[in-house]
């Protein structure tokens, strides 16, 4: 239980004291925008739009997965505020809709994803609204938000023109993905089966691993690991991740682009030298990943 408690205080504390925040970021927020509904409760992103007129992002959007350890709350949207991920691309004319998928207290990763998955729908719905162009978006996301943002990606699902709903019958496709050192492989995680313990089991089964065969164990666990759902025809990827991550080991974004581009996909990796889970100048690798989704949206 201890090693579960530090990796989840370590992830938090890596995210606030990365850097420091600008007193005069490049974005107006409009917090808690309800972007979906769960058992009657809703379903919450902050939206921050930029103030400029130009810019290579004007008019595109940014879907941040924010989340870290899998908790996701009011904190952990400021401490993302705080290290750069929002404001960075705001910086380059991107609207960014950062979303918050739920907590692992309250969900399973793949209720999490649902979670994104109607996000996206939301957001492509209302693009006019928020002057974005729905068929050139973004997505990213730092730590546990990179390996959710990463199964979004993987686990697309197509245009449905029969739904019932309006929301429903939009897709959930983005044109290009950046994520910053995400888990991408449950089952071999440096050697050492089942990664972080799978959080107690929680990220996979709300009522935790007791009672669960090993069979049951592995199959939920590649459930959750993108690096099994590649497959080919994805859009490009961009990773970014420390050689000396003592969280999520830098082997599994290496393990991940691997796959991709065996698959014919497109991926690319910066592995910043002798960075931890987090890094005091994280904000250049954020302004180089701008830089990117400036040339694939």
């Amino acid at each position: 239980m201890m090693r579960i408690t530090t990796w989840m205080v370590f992830a938090l504390l890596v995210l606030c004291l990365s850097a420091a925040a600008e007193n005069n970021p490049p974005y107006r927020q409009t917090q808690n925008v309800i972007y979906g509904e769960v058992d009657g409760v809703g379903l919450l992103m902050d939206v921050f739009a930029p103030p400029r007129s130009d810019g290579p992002g004007q008019g595109l959007g940014l879907i941040c997965v924010t989340s870290g350890a899998w908790k996701s709350d009011r904190a952990m949207m400021e401490a993302h505020q705080r290290i750069g991920i929002i404001d960075v691309p705001c910086g380059h004319g991107y609207t960014v809709f950062a979303v918050r998928p739920g907590c692992l207290s309250g969900f399973t990763a793949l209720q999490m994803l649902a979670h994104i998955k109607t996000g996206i729908r939301y957001i492509k719905g209302h693009a006019p609204e928020y002057g974005v162009d729905a068929e050139r978006l973004g997505l990213t996301g730092a730590s546990a938000g990179g390996h959710l943002a990463l199964l979004a990606g993987m686990c697309v699902d197509p245009p449905n023109p029969d739904a019932e709903e309006a929301l429903d019958k939009l897709g959930t496709g983005v044109k290009a993905i950046g994520v910053f050192c995400p888990a991408t492989d449950f089952l071999d995680w440096n050697g050492k089966k089942y990664g972080l313990d799978l959080m107690e089991g929680r990220l996979v089964f709300r009522d935790g691993l007791t009672g669960k065969t090993e069979g049951e164990k592995e199959a939920a666990a590649k459930s959750v690991s993108p690096l099994y759902l590649v497959k080919a025809g994805l859009p490009p990827f961009l990773f970014v991740h420390g050689d000396a991550d003592s969280v999520v080991p830098v082997q599994q974004s290496i393990k991940m682009v691997k796959a991709l581009k065996d698959a014919g996909d497109s991926a690319e990796l910066i592995i910043k030298k002798g960075a931890d889970h987090s890094w005091p100048t994280i904000r250049e690798e954020f302004e180089q990943m701008a830089l990117w989704f400036d040339g694939k949206l």
